[in-house]
C-alpha cells in the first residue's frame, strides 16, 4: 500500500483528499505544517507528497527544496497561487512533478497521484540501448554512467529515450515540462537540448544521439 504524505493547512481540503485516497486503498499521512511533515518524511517511507505552498511555518517551496536535497520521490504541488512564475519555480526550478491550482477537485488530485505513481517504475532499458531510465530516482544512465541533468532535462531526455527514432516538436517537449507552456518558452527547449548534447558528448565523442529537424523539433537516434 503506497503512503501519500499530505502537507496542507486547510483541514477541509486535506480531509476530502484523504477520504478519496483511502477509498482507493492509499495510506494517507496528513500534516498542517512543514516542520512535522519533514520529520515524518525523514523517519518514514513515503511514496508521494501532496504539498501546499502556503504553509503556516514555512513556504512549501522551501520544504520542497529540503526534500529534493535527499529524495527524488514524486511531489505534486497544490496551491491557490496560479502565477506563471510560481509554477515555473515549482516545476522547473525545484523539480516538482506536477502543479495543481486551487480550488481543487479531489478526484483530479487522485488522478494526478495515480499518474505520477505509474511513472515510478524500476529501471527501464530496451534492447541494446545505451540508455536506461530510473523514474523513481529521476535518473538517466548512459553507457553505465549517471547523467547530471536538471529536472527539465530529465523529463525531455527520458521521453526521447522511451520514444526513439521519432520526431518530437518543440511545442510537445515544452508540454512535458509545463502543463501550460507559453510560446515565448519554446526557445528554452533549444537550450535544454544543447545542455543534454554536451553531457552526452562528454561521455561519447564519436556519436550524435539527438538529431535536429529544422523547423520541427528533435529525435533521439538509436
Amino acid at each position: 500500500m503506497e503512503t501519500i504524505l499530505i502537507v496542507e493547512d486547510d483541514k477541509t481540503i486535506a480531509e476530502s483528499i484523504c477520504f478519496i485516497l483511502e477509498k482507493d486503498s492509499f495510506n494517507c499521512k496528513w500534516f498542517d505544517n512543514g516542520k512535522e511533515a519533514l520529520e515524518f518524511h525523514k523517519d518514514n517511507e513515503v511514496d508521494l507528497i501532496l504539498l501546499d505552498v502556503g504553509l503556516p511555518d514555512m513556504s512549501g517551496f522551501d520544504l520542497l527544496r529540503k526534500v529534493r536535497e535527499k529524495s527524488n520521490l514524486p511531489v505534486i504541488i497544490i496551491s491557490a497561487r496560479d502565477d506563471e512564475s510560481d509554477q515555473v519555480l515549482g516545476l522547473e526550478g525545484l523539480g516538482a512533478n506536477a502543479y495543481v491550482t486551487k480550488p481543487l477537485s479531489p478526484r483530479l488530485v487522485v488522478a494526478h497521484v495515480r499518474a505520477q505513481l505509474r511513472m515510478v517504475k524500476p529501471e527501464v532499458k530496451s534492447g541494446d540501448s545505451k540508455f536506461s531510465i530510473n523514474h523513481a530516482m529521476q535518473r538517466v544512465v548512459f553507457m553505465d554512467q549517471d547523467l547530471t541533468l536538471t529536472p527539465a532535462e530529465f523529463k525531455i531526455l527520458s521521453h526521447l529515450v522511451k520514444n526513439p527514432n521519432r520526431v518530437h516538436s518543440r511545442e510537445y517537449l515544452m508540454s512535458i515540462i509545463w502543463d501550460r507552456p507559453h510560446g515565448s518558452d519554446i526557445k528554452t527547449i533549444n537550450t535544454h537540448i544543447k545542455s543534454i548534447r554536451k553531457r552526452l558528448h562528454e561521455m561519447d565523442e564519436t556519436n550524435e544521439y539527438i538529431e535536429t529537424h529544422r523547423g520541427i523539433g528533435y529525435s533521439l537516434i538509436e
